[in-house]
């Protein structure tokens, strides 16, 4: 009788806790979202996209008992149709909300849409909604996983307007585009990339050992230590360089700054090097020829040196945290390549992502992303982060520890790499704002007034109206106050602080500045009253300048670097017109140059003109996080146009006026008309560009998967341009024969991908998830021909309309056939495909 009651109690429990998983679990919806039209009204910039929700679940919904929220491109919504029992607003950013009205009334299996106009155009599948869920009566929130996101298909679907004339990468156009690439043989191939300056072959060779012996003074034990990772054998140090397999030594006679000698004969290896970075470069080189050879490496002699000093790579790690271990594999890639400066982005509007000891808000409430409408405890969701802001898995969450960081910028800096923070002001700083926010409310609770303002960031009272690039109307901080200088300080000396444990200099600190939107400050009392003491500011939009000056003068005692996107050193006259501001040229003041669209294809070299020391990061080539193309299925952002791996390799640093080819809508620029009255770089400022950067922006990356998808391959053509500078084919002034001499270039370049760093990214212990893309097809009369844009990976396709695999007939060449559709992937070696195409004798898959 007992063990029946303990049967029945168990039972009872069990039915208890099968409620409570159940009532968690009966709201459940099945969502379909597709773009009806862009540019749906009279032609403007305008589109309707249809929600379709379907009640799967067991409860019938009704005006009290459920709402919906999720992450998508921010667009401002000029009206809604379809149901009126439905209330649909963006919250702020890229959150948005729908709510049921009084009438709302939905049954198990019943259904109903809702239609939404839009300003903007969406073109991709990646601009669906992300991160969607429901908040039921109860507060508590249920993830929807059941979203489908509709074909992109009609002109009106893939086209952002009627004056789109970015062409669609459906199969056809793909097979025009790079019929021109060609499988080469080996010899044909770089050496390695980047491509040496100076390479002279020999007809002797040498044969690598197991065990080493190794001549380096003191001052390598570092670079020995990646040597002898790099290579995989036993090293053992002597003292006699007579008799030894490979020689390192410092040379100062060598004349160009990071220049290096690799001689290779039958007797040893000999690396000299101008200083300890040099000698690195030369190691790495070294390595790449070992791993694409058989231990037996031919008699050559390599000199070599890059074009410019700062060769870098910006990862926004805020909007979508990255691990430490993925940021480590980046490091690895950009050590191979000889890139030298990491700029890490590590606060932004939707995130904080770096602990700072004396402002613990900062990762407590600022690292965290969840549901929300006050931000008190944590952020809102962002690009699909979730509801959970305890969620581990999502990454919208997460931050570098103090150890962690101090191991990445060690890491980095054993491979010659400097990390640069970008602690980004006074734009770009909800996180900041609402951590300090959340500190200010804590202390004033606690009776603690000064405390609480010491840090502030906001004027309370400001009433301003603005919406920032990303549609945020409270994401500027109030430069009119102390405390935000004193905030910053904190930061930078808590910073300072870890590099200085690390053993590690710190360099440069990045201050960001960009994209301060019209109308910050415009109804802020602090600011009113400011600008009566300052009665120089005449335009108050120039407040930002003003906030720079101030920071760059509290920044000279610590002899830094001072980074700053092209903002930074601009100001706005009396007509509001834009125009550099001079007045930093001698503080040590590095702008980063971006924009090289609309009107402004010639800002670097007018910056550069002017005296400052300038990063070329230009958008049409170097912004990686920008769809490759035009194809619906391609993830990323378009906002300034598509970057594909040419755009990066074909940059030209001193003649920008041929390698920005089109605008963001596809139109073709002709230099010699497009550009004539644009200011040219002076032969005397050429000193001035000293660096090149890729950037690759966090909105659309989630994980390591995707990063390395962004990046990898686009990363070769920026290290190929930032070390050897001005291509010899940029001098031919005939189009035509320029346009030959680059596509014969980067056929050896691609193939060199294809056939050596592919390889390299493909190791079992290391393998990196680099893009592969679809593939080229063309039928006429029959006649079958398909290409790859990466020249030499295999190729696999039916024609039995079923969809291809890794075992799929292999493609060769040009083959006949009596089948109406084809369908084609790209492998590489590991079995792993890209996005297919397919093609029929009287279809396209896809539209222009």
């Amino acid at each position: 009788m007992k063990y029946n009651s303990v049967k029945i109690i168990i039972a009872a429990m069990g039915l208890m806790l099968l409620a409570c998983r159940l009532s968690d679990k009966t709201i459940s919806l099945a969502i379909t979202w597709g773009v009806d039209k862009n540019y749906a009204q009279d032609e403007s910039t305008v589109h309707d996209a249809t929600f379709e929700i379907v009640n799967t679940g067991t409860v019938h919904l009704s005006s009290d008992n459920w709402s919906l929220y999720w992450n998508q491109a921010p667009h401002d919504i000029i009206s809604h149709t379809g149901s009126d029992q439905l209330h649909v607003r963006r919250i702020n950013g890229d959150f948005y909300e729908m709510k049921p009205t009084d009438q709302f009334s939905l049954a198990p299996l019943e259904r109903i849409s809702v239609t939404i106009t839009c300003e903007g155009a969406m073109i991709k599948e990646s601009d669906g909604p992300l991160g969607v869920y429901v908040m039921g009566e109860n507060q508590n929130f249920i993830p929807i996983e059941d979203v489908t996101i509709l074909p992109f298909s009609s002109a009106d679907q893939v086209n952002r307007s009627s004056d789109d004339l970015e062409p669609t990468a459906n199969p056809d156009y793909l097979h025009e585009a790079h019929n021109y690439l060609t499988v080469l043989p080996d010899d044909q191939l770089y050496p390695m990339i980047p491509m040496p300056k100076s390479v002279s072959r020999e007809d002797s060779s040498y044969t690598f050992t197991d065990q080493l012996q190794v001549y380096y003074p003191d001052s390598l034990q570092q670079e020995v230590e990646y040597l002898t990772d790099g290579l995989k054998s036993a090293v053992r140090r002597v003292n006699d360089r007579s008799s030894v397999d490979i020689v390192l030594d410092i040379d100062p006679s060598l004349s160009q700054s990071e220049a290096y000698q690799l001689d290779i004969n039958a007797d040893g290896i000999m690396i000299k090097g101008i200083d300890q970075a040099a000698v690195f470069y030369g190691i790495v080189s070294l390595i790449k020829l070992y791993h694409d050879s058989d231990g037996v490496l031919p008699a050559m002699s390599i000199l070599d040196y890059p074009a410019y000093a700062y060769r870098g790579m910006h990862v926004d790690v805020a909007r979508n945290f990255q691990s430490k271990e993925t940021m480590l594999r980046l490091l690895d890639v950009m050590a191979e390549l000889k890139l030298n400066k990491l700029l890490l982005y590590i606060t932004e509007d939707e995130g904080w992502r770096l602990a700072i000891e004396e402002l613990p808000e900062l990762t407590d409430v600022a690292s965290r992303r969840g549901h929300t409408l006050t931000d008190e405890e944590f952020l809102q969701p962002a690009y699909g982060s979730g509801p959970d802001p305890d969620d581990p898995q999502s990454t919208g969450n997460g931050y570098y520890s103090r150890d962690e960081f101090k191991e990445l910028i060690s890491y980095a800096h054993d491979r010659h790499i400097d990390i640069i923070p970008e602690v980004n002001f006074p734009g770009h700083a909800r996180a900041a704002i609402y951590a300090m926010e959340h500190r200010y409310h804590r202390l004033m609770a606690a009776g603690d007034e000064q405390g609480a303002e010491q840090y502030r960031l906001i004027d309370p009272d400001d009433q301003s109206i603005y919406k920032s690039a990303q549609s945020y109307h409270d994401n500027i901080v109030c430069v009119c106050r102390p405390s935000v200088y004193e905030f910053y300080a904190t930061v930078l000396a808590d910073i300072q602080e870890m590099y200085d444990e690390a053993g590690v200099p710190l360099t440069m600190i990045h201050t960001g500045g960009d994209e301060v939107p019209r109308g910050a400050w415009t109804a802020s009392p602090m600011c009113e009253s400011y600008l009566k003491q300052y009665s120089e500011i005449t335009n108050i939009r120039n407040l930002q300048g003003h906030f720079f000056k101030n920071l760059v003068e509290q920044l000279k005692p610590t002899g830094l670097q001072i980074g700053g996107w092209e903002e930074v050193v601009m100001n706005f006259d009396q007509d509001d017109h834009w125009q550099i501001n001079d007045a930093f040229t001698s503080d040590n003041v590095y702008p980063y140059i971006w924009n090289n669209l609309w009107g402004e294809q010639d800002l670097g070299y007018r910056i550069a003109n002017t005296g400052y020391p300038v990063i070329l990061c230009n958008v049409t080539n170097f912004y990686f996080d920008l769809a490759y193309d035009k194809d619906p299925r391609e993830p990323g952002l378009y906002w300034a146009g598509f970057i594909n791996e040419k755009d990066a390799f074909s940059f030209v640093p001193e003649n920008l006026f041929i390698s920005t080819q089109t605008d963001d809508m596809g139109y073709e620029f002709t230099p010699e008309v497009d550009f004539k009255d644009m200011e040219r770089l002076q032969r005397s400022a050429r000193s001035n560009i000293v660096g090149i950067q890729g950037q690759l922006w966090g909105e659309t990356v989630k994980g390591r998967d995707m990063l390395e998808y962004y990046y990898l391959p686009k990363i070769y053509g920026l290290a190929q341009r930032a070390w050897e500078g001005t291509p010899p084919w940029s001098a031919l002034t005939d189009a035509t024969e320029r346009e030959d001499a680059l596509n014969q270039d980067y056929n050896r370049f691609i193939n060199t991908i294809v056939q050596k760093e592919f390889r390299s990214l493909d190791q079992p212990d290391k393998i990196y998830h680099y893009r592969i893309p679809a593939p080229g097809i063309r039928i006429q009369d029959q006649v079958v021909s398909i290409v790859s844009p990466y020249p030499g990976m295999e190729i696999r396709y039916t024609t039995d309309g079923t969809e291809p695999t890794a075992n799929s007939e292999l493609y060769n060449e040009p083959f006949k056939t009596a089948e109406t559709t084809i369908r084609a992937k790209i492998y590489n070696s590991l079995g792993r495909s890209g996005l297919e195409s397919q093609s029929t004798i009287e279809l396209k898959d896809y539209v222009k």
